[in-house]
């Protein structure tokens, strides 16, 4: 039996104790805690974790193999975390067809409420990666003003430095429990995306989708502070706060067109990458300088992000030095 398939039955069989596509690309995401290292034997905790899926342009593998068409970009950890990145040949997707994918995401997305969550269908992009079957879906967040935005963070226990500008021209609009480019769903997600499919075959409808239930028991949970210029560029600063765990690993998967350069930001080993296949945001354009920290016994994944066509790396890059 392929490793492939082992992952996809592993996971089949821990759904219902334990539980999506991020970056610029959509694809799968899994956060799975049952699962061990590479090498060693799939063992079922005594504490169930909500089961629970991610998506955005990003594929999170439950084990940490690579596989035919993949490429390993970094790989990156705390004492407490660590995340590893690789790209996947079948997230290429011709610029066409970014255009279809985000123009129908945005037809969706015009029709959610704040707030709510869709699993969407297109049939032309019904293809998997690994063995596992690439979900797109969009949400609507609710924007937060700013001094709701810091109550919010100290709810949460949050003790980030939160800048009200960045670049000086860069000022604070919103923030959102959600990330620009990473939406959530529930344990219903599968069950919609395969009710979809069989109401394809009746119909033949081309974009399908449905509202989904928000998963609230994420190990890792995205925080964003969104802030723009004058010009309308947009600066997305996220935390994404692990639990903890001691077990948790991340296994995601980009475009295979991604740019990739290791940085140094205060001598801090930092990850700039860049992917012009990107479904969110205001242009298909994904600039993201990504770095791990420890705060407060957690693990902090730090993006600062922009969509903007006009802003340089070294402009991001020193964005993202103006946070230390």
């Amino acid at each position: 039996m392929s490793i492939e398939q082992q992952l996809v039955e592993a996971f089949e069989q821990d759904s219902r104790k334990c539980p999506s596509d991020l970056d610029t690309r959509i694809a799968v995401e899994y956060r799975q805690q049952v699962m061990r290292q590479r090498g060693k034997s799939f063992m079922p905790r005594t504490r169930k974790m909500p089961k629970f899926v991610l998506i955005a342009i990003i594929f999170i593998l439950i084990c940490g193999f690579s596989y035919a068409g993949s490429k390993l970009l970094f790989e990156d950890k705390t004492d407490t975390f660590s995340i590893n990145y690789q790209t996947a040949q079948e997230l290429h997707f011709e610029q066409g067809d970014i255009e279809k994918i985000r123009g129908s995401l945005e037809e969706v997305k015009a029709q959610l409420n704040p707030g709510e969550t869709a699993v969407v269908y297109l049939q032309d992009y019904d293809i998997q990666v690994a063995g596992t079957p690439l979900v797109f879906g969009i949400n609507k967040p609710i924007p937060i003003p700013l001094e709701d935005w810091k109550a919010t963070l100290q709810q949460h226990s949050i003790e980030e430095k939160l800048p009200e500008s960045i670049l000086g021209t860069f000022n604070f609009v919103e923030g959102m429990e959600n990330s620009p480019y990473q939406f959530s769903f529930g344990p219903d997600g599968y069950q919609l995306l395969n009710e979809m499919k069989a109401e394809n075959k009746k119909t033949g409808s081309e974009l399908l989708w449905r509202k989904a239930d928000l998963s609230k028991a994420e190990p890792v949970v995205p925080y964003t502070s969104v802030y723009r210029n004058s010009s309308n560029e947009t600066i997305y600063l996220t935390w994404q706060i692990a639990n903890g765990n001691p077990d948790l690993k991340m296994f995601q998967v980009v475009p295979p067109n991604t740019t990739y350069e290791e940085i140094n930001i205060g001598g801090l080993t930092a990850h700039y990458m860049l992917d012009d296949q990107s479904l969110f945001g205001q242009s298909n354009i994904h600039q993201d300088v990504m770095w791990l920290k420890e705060s407060g016994g957690k693990s902090v994944i730090y993006h600062v992000q922009t969509d903007s066509t006009k802003l340089t790396k070294e402009q991001l890059i020193e964005a993202a030095k103006s946070l230390l």
